[in-house]
């Protein structure tokens, strides 16, 4: 590697064989030396700057003033740095000693191209007092610097100016071509920036209007856009885009997220990568010479050292040649094909352009410039950004080009939040060769997009796969659900012909035990029975009298035969009545007899219009319990009442002699109709009331549903039906209610399961889409 420059070719300093005028060349090297290792190698402007505005924090200070202390390089820096934070006040001191005005101009002449007054063209950093500084340590470096630095002449302020259309206003900043100012553009009615030169100087206008003619073939925007390049009373100026915020290297100084780092990097690059497909190299790309608008949209900036890309031709000689002079690496006027840019000869001779921590290995060596030179440039910015320190060691620019021509990429900090493919990425782009780089910076960027967008894809990724896994549970619950349905319809349907056949075997008892009681003899004297008196052939108490001893004839009647007709499962409760409805015996209460029967509607109904009837009652029924035919006390529950009646004569002569009725519990119609244990079911009368074990309000939408409903209950869903049991001449008794419960892959986790599962997999399914949409958006070729 090249050894350390001599101290009569410093950079930023004068050649003792250039008759006292600084090269600007040299001028851009100082300007962009900087350092490799924070506190302990060489300053950079940045760092200087801050430690003369006083922005850096104590500790900062301190070991920036100690490497000074020990750095001649770097006293020169701040000499030069010093020189133009004075100059405005210099100027003024002066024309205030004169008692000149404060703008002072007169006519161009011909030793005075700028149209500057001759009288401040002359005047030296040397005649102007030194400003006062609080710091003791930096005041006493400052001093040492300026015993160093050559002479240089002061630019006067432009403020107030006009050039053209735009008149300047305040500066913003300066560097060690020119600077640049707050300007009104008067024909537009907007603000603009516009960038001039410290002093009239041929070689630095062509690279000022050629940085002009650079920026204006990129309409991109993530680059600063140029409006005007002019010349007014010999000054070259160019007017571009005002970007109201600060330097990517300040905005990076803060904390930010990796994935805002890369996508504000991205930014970058795309005005990169523009300034490529335009035929533009920008050869000096790094943090400063990037802007971040207060809108965050970043700009790339800067283009004095862009060239045109080489073309298919093989380099020259000239371009491919690079020699050692005075101890340091130059290159010997690198010249570059026609390009966007026109035929551009930049590399000025005896000089290396372009900022060294991010310069590219080809840049050290002198060697062909090309797109990917700004891709490594690039990556080291990136790498800095992510890691906080620059990928390169050296504390002499020696060391820094030999370890970036051997790649030797410092390890990445313990404990960073760089993803591994983000580091292998950026890699890439430091590989030496450039070849083993990516092809273009669109590779890069999209390599880094698709990095960037891995949590996004990954987020996508996992809600695909959450939708699909509770798509697959509801499809699994609907196929479960549908052989559930099935198997509950097939299960309803057998019950429903059980309830049936139960039924009709229990009427058929009824039936049969009814003829078996009127073939009793003890039946012909109850039907036979009439109260004489009624007639005028006896007395009231004669008929009480045989009224008592039909009662006691059917009270010591054996009624087991009778009973037994209708099986064992089914306790029977008997009771006679004659023809007007008074009980004459009630086998749940012997003793008990002349209650009015016809009390009972269903009795009534026999005696009077129909032979036979069937109804399903509360046993708890007051009028019922008012007749004593269950009993005193009978118990709660349904009871299923037969009532037969025996009838004479035909036509006008028909009578009902006498009434048989048979009373079961209801209850236990359940032995005969129950198939499985999972299938609930209730017996309801016709007033409501239910038994059984299916819950109330199955009960009540089975009774207000026709056919299967669904219902919930007790946090689960049932399938409910309701079917009817008819009795003579087809009337309705009541109902017998089935209920199962709907066994599903979901249900049976919580109550609605099925309805939260799809609306989940809806909001997967729509987190994927967004995800899926955003990863495209930050993955695909020029997106910001």
């Amino acid at each position: 590697m090249p050894s350390r420059p001599p101290r009569a070719t410093r950079p930023g300093g004068r050649s003792r064989r250039s008759g006292g005028r600084p090269d600007p060349s040299l001028c851009i090297v100082a300007w962009n030396f900087v350092s490799q290792c924070e506190g302990v190698e060489c300053l950079d402007a940045n760092a200087v700057q801050d430690l003369m505005a006083g922005a850096l924090d104590a500790a900062a200070r301190a070991r920036a003033i100690a490497h000074l202390d020990g750095c001649a390089d770097c006293r020169d820096l701040l000499s030069l740095l010093a020189r133009d934070a004075t100059r405005d006040a210099a100027v003024a001191t002066l024309r205030d000693a004169d008692g000149r005005p404060s703008s002072p101009r007169s006519p161009a002449g011909p030793d005075d191209p700028g149209g500057f007054n001759a009288a401040f063209l002359g005047e030296t950093q040397d005649s102007v007092p030194p400003r006062p500084s609080g710091d003791p340590a930096l005041a006493a470096t400052a001093a040492g610097s300026r015993r160093l630095a050559p002479r240089r002449i002061v630019t006067p302020s432009m403020t107030g100016r006009t050039l053209g259309r735009f008149t300047l206003r305040d500066r913003l900043g300066a560097g060690a071509m020119g600077v640049v100012y707050r300007a009104d553009d008067v024909g537009l009615g907007r603000q603009v920036a516009v960038k001039l030169l410290h002093r009239p100087d041929e070689a630095l206008t062509e690279r000022l209007v050629r940085e002009a003619r650079s920026m204006a073939q990129v309409n991109h925007p993530n680059v600063v856009a140029v409006y005007d390049v002019g010349v007014a009373d010999g000054i070259t100026y160019i007017a571009m885009e005002l970007v109201q915020g600060g330097s990517l290297r300040l905005w990076q100084q803060q904390d930010h997220p990796v994935a805002e780092i890369a996508e504000s990097y991205i930014a970058a690059g795309r005005g990169l990568a523009a300034a490529h497909a335009a035929g533009i190299v920008h050869r000096d790309f790094k943090p400063d010479n990037c802007l971040v608008g207060a809108d965050g949209r970043i700009r790339v900036t800067d283009f004095g050292l862009a060239a045109a890309r080489p073309g298919d031709s093989p380099p020259s000689p000239q371009a491919s040649s690079s020699f050692r002079a005075s101890g340091a690496l130059f290159s010997s006027g690198v010249s570059f094909g026609s390009g966007g840019s026109g035929d551009v000869d930049l590399t000025a001779s005896g000089s290396v352009l372009g900022t060294p921590a991010y310069m590219a290995p080809e840049q050290f060596r002198g060697g062909n410039i090309d797109p990917r030179t700004d891709q490594f440039s690039f990556c080291v910015a990136l790498y800095e950004a992510l890691y906080g320190s620059r990928p390169f060691e050296g504390k002499t620019f020696d060391d820094l080009g030999r370890s970036v021509c051997e790649g030797v990429v410092r390890p990445p900090p313990p404990g960073s939040r760089v993803s591994g493919a983000l580091h292998a990425i950026v890699l890439r782009g430091l590989e030496v060769r450039p070849g083993d780089r990516f092809p273009t910076m669109e590779h890069l960027l999209g390599e880094l997009g698709r990095d960037r967008a891995r949590p996004w894809r990954r987020t996508a990724i996992a809600a695909t796969a959450v939708a699909a896994a509770l798509g697959l549970g509801l499809v699994a619950d609907l196929v479960v659900r549908d052989r559930v349905t099935a198997e509950i319809g097939e299960s309803f349907a057998l019950t429903g012909r059980q309830t049936n056949r139960a039924w009709d075997g229990l009427t058929a008892r009824f039936d049969a035990s009814a003829n078996q009681v009127y073939s009793l003899s003890v039946m012909r004297d109850v039907s036979s029975n009439r109260d004489q008196a009624e007639f005028g052939l006896g007395d009231p108490q004669s008929d009480a009298d045989n009224f008592d001893r039909i009662h006691s004839e059917l009270a010591s009647q054996d009624w087991t035969l009778v009973q037994d007709f209708a099986g064992t499962q089914y306790p029977t409760t008997i009771a006679v009545a004659d023809k007007k409805g008074r009980m004459m015996y009630s086998s749940a209460a012997p003793g008990h007899a002349r209650s009015d029967l016809t009390q009972l509607p269903w009795v009534k109904s026999a005696l009077t219009q129909k032979d036979r009837t069937i109804s399903l009652v509360r046993t708890d029924d007051p009028a019922l319990v008012a007749t004593g035919l269950l009993g005193p006390s009978p118990p709660r529950g349904l009871g299923l009442f037969y009532t037969r009646t025996l009838v004479l004569g035909t036509g006008k002569t028909k009578e009902v002699a006498s009434a048989f009725i048979e009373e079961v519990d209801a209850a236990r119609m359940f032995g005969e109709i129950r198939l499985d244990q999972r299938t609930l079911l209730s017996i309801v009368a016709p007033d409501g009331t239910a038994i059984g074990d299916v819950p109330p309000a199955l009960v009540k939408v089975a009774a207000a549903t026709a056919g299967t409903a669904e219902a919930y209950a007790g946090g689960a869903q049932y399938h409910v039906l309701a079917q009817p049991i008819r009795g003579f001449d087809n009337q309705v008794v009541g109902d017998v209610v089935m209920a199962r419960k709907l066994d599903t892959v979901l249900l049976s986790l919580f109550p609605g399961a099925r309805l939260v599962f799809a609306l989940a997999m809806v909001a997967a399914i729509a987190a994927g889409i967004a995800a899926a949409l955003w990863t495209r958006h930050i993955t695909l070729p020029g997106r910001a």
